[in-house]
């Protein structure tokens, strides 16, 4: 059988026994058509499975809410039939199930910590905390050679639930083949014990802050300056630099929201390819001058002159690439600054304002 890239995709609003979200359905579908579009991770829909709850009949109590870790599970099982195939068929695709694993969840979750963070399921309670836990079926995967790489995204709240356990894996552990080059990417909604926040967009869609920020990065702006390409070191580092920034200041005072995602990367590589025509992603910069007919350059962080004006306007407009700059005035000083891509709500890039 062919080595397909493979997605699964859960998005969960509906929890009879817990509380009701709303954006959790809004950010599978959204990453959905992204890593099924061409454009995006191009995944052939017929390797990509979307699991909503409201593809499921409204139950009359908790206990049989869907979807539970059955039918997330069916899933797994698939990718293990197909590595079986593999190994059979003569191939030389031995123990592989595909290239490339794209693993996305969105809905309650808990963890007291990096390694024990699981996902709730429709059916769960808060004294039946019915799970699926994404990191372990991603090492799973990963250690036991599955797939060439695993990407792991999970939006979901961080928080303890007394002392509830995390459903493991089913599938028997396995050493990858030796000399299959393997690497993984995981990033997490929130670090240990804190909340995921979930806001109202322009458009009129709740979708959560994490999300937001990853599809944003994962449809450009994320790319690196120089290659094109979406590294797992650009796509970290551009988690980390927007994702407070939907965040309201009463959200930013607030210590039990997530500001940061916890981001697992161990193994740098592409997570997406550079666009076949070459481009660079720049975002608009305003510079605002004591006065006009000053001297002024922008250095990179090379110390390299990028932009200059002799003399310069009080308002001086230009775009840049992500990365850390320097305005240097002439007689005046200097201030550093940073581009991040960020994005505003309604995906309009946000203007970097530099004063000095």
């Amino acid at each position: 059988m062919a080595l397909a890239d493979r997605a699964l995709v859960v998005g969960i609003n509906r929890y009879p026994g817990i509380s009701l979200l709303t954006g959790a359905e809004n950010d599978a579908q959204d990453f959905y058509d992204w890593v099924t579009d061409p454009a995006g991770a191009g995944v052939n829909k017929v390797n990509a499975l979307l699991i909503l709850s409201s593809n499921f009949p409204s139950p009359p109590g908790a206990d049989l809410a869907k979807p539970a870790k059955e039918q997330i599970e069916t899933f797994f099982t698939d990718i293990d039939n197909c590595a079986d195939a593999n190994n059979a068929d003569g191939s030389g695709a031995g123990l592989r199930a595909g290239k490339r694993l794209w693993l996305f969840f969105s809905g309650h979750g808990f963890a007291p910590s990096l390694d024990r963070s699981g996902v709730l399921m429709a059916n769960a309670t808060l004294k039946r905390a019915h799970n699926i836990s994404a990191m372990l079926w991603a090492n799973r995967l990963y250690e036991g050679g599955w797939f060439d790489e695993v990407v792991l995204f999970q939006d979901a709240c961080r928080n303890r639930i007394g002392d509830a356990e995390l459903a493991p894996p089913f599938l028997t552990p396995r050493l990858a083949p030796s000399g299959q080059d393997r690497k993984r990417f995981y990033a997490f909604s929130a670090k240990d014990r804190k909340l995921s926040k979930e806001l109202p967009f322009p458009d009129g869609k709740v979708r959560g802050v994490f999300t937001t920020t990853l599809l944003q990065g994962l449809r450009g702006p994320a790319r690196d300056p120089k290659t094109g390409a979406i590294t797992t070191a650009q796509l970290k580092g551009y988690l980390q630099d927007n994702m407070r920034k939907f965040l309201s200041g009463p959200d930013l005072q607030d210590d039990e929201i997530a500001k940061l995602p916890e981001v697992f990367d161990p193994d740098p590589f592409v997570i997406v390819a550079p666009p076949a025509v070459p481009s660079v992603a720049d975002f608009p910069v305003r510079i605002v001058l004591p006065s006009a007919g000053m001297i002024a350059r922008v250095e990179d962080a090379n110390l390299q002159a990028i932009a200059a004006q002799n003399p310069a306007p009080e308002n001086w407009s230009l775009r840049l690439p992500r990365g850390l700059y320097k305005l240097v005035v002439q007689g005046v000083g200097e201030n550093l600054f940073q581009v991040t891509g960020a994005l505003l709500l309604d995906g309009s890039p946000g203007v970097v304002d530099v004063r000095i």
